[in-house]
């Protein structure tokens, strides 16, 4: 998994139509998981959290995404790599971007409108 920290570089291949979006904000949702405890030796459940990324396009080779897309990425999808001595991230292959525009990803939006609305909170604390 990539350590993603704001203003990364994110660059998915598409099919030969490359797409560069930026880190706007990372955040962190929680999740129920199991973990080994090691006193019972036994799996018990416990709270866990997976970093994700909310990234807005900057350039696409893709007419149909549009540039300010804005999609989320979980942390585990991405990789990182060096690339003319400045470090970005990329996509591994076998994951899909989603976006907040395409039907269907209702949640997508949910999830970047929550993180917005907590964002403003915290500014007007």
């Amino acid at each position: 998994m990539a350590w993603i920290t704001k203003d990364n570089i994110i660059f998915i291949a598409n099919y030969g139509k490359p797409i560069h979006s930026i880190v706007e904000k990372v955040a962190f949702r929680r999740y129920w998981g199991k973990k080994y405890d090691k006193k019972t030796k036994q799996y018990v459940r416990a709270m866990k959290s997976m970093p994700y990324a909310i990234c807005k396009v900057r350039m696409s080779s893709d007419p149909s995404i549009k540039i300010g897309a804005e999609f989320t990425i979980a942390g585990y999808k991405l990789r990182n790599v060096v690339m003319k001595g400045e470090k970005i991230l990329t996509f591994h292959d076998q994951y899909v971007a989603e976006f907040a525009d395409e039907y269907g990803n209702e949640w997508v939006r949910k999830l970047i409108l929550e993180e917005k609305q907590k964002e403003k909170k915290d500014e007007d604390r």
